[in-house]
């Protein structure tokens, strides 16, 4: 995905600007770009409530490779957490390795 095309960077005279930078000022963290969403609900299984979540606490930035960095993170949480209805044995494999398993419910 590029990331560079859909990356919005306010110009000098755009009207927008001042409402861009106070919103990165007092809303950061809690800023999420839907492209980014779409760009991760299409492979997972799970709520758009939690992508938007992790999208904000790991993407919340104007530089491409935090952003990049970012997803590779919430990608990595959500295999990590969620499972998928075919993916029983990886939940008893994960059980029988560490003792107990914690399962996120849908």
């Amino acid at each position: 995905m590029n990331l560079e095309l859909a990356h919005y960077i306010p110009g000098k005279d755009d009207p927008n600007e001042v409402i861009y930078r106070k919103l990165r000022e007092h809303f950061d963290g809690r800023i999420v770009r839907k492209d980014l969403t779409k760009a991760i609900k299409e492979g997972a299984n799970v709520p758009v409530y939690v992508l938007e979540f992790l999208l904000g606490q790991y993407c919340s930035s104007d530089d491409p490779s935090i952003i990049d960095e970012g997803m590779r993170n919430v990608k990595r949480i959500l295999a990590e957490n969620f499972v998928r209805p075919d993916e029983a044995q990886k939940v008893l494999s994960n059980l029988r390795e560490r003792g107990s398993y914690t399962v996120d419910c849908q």
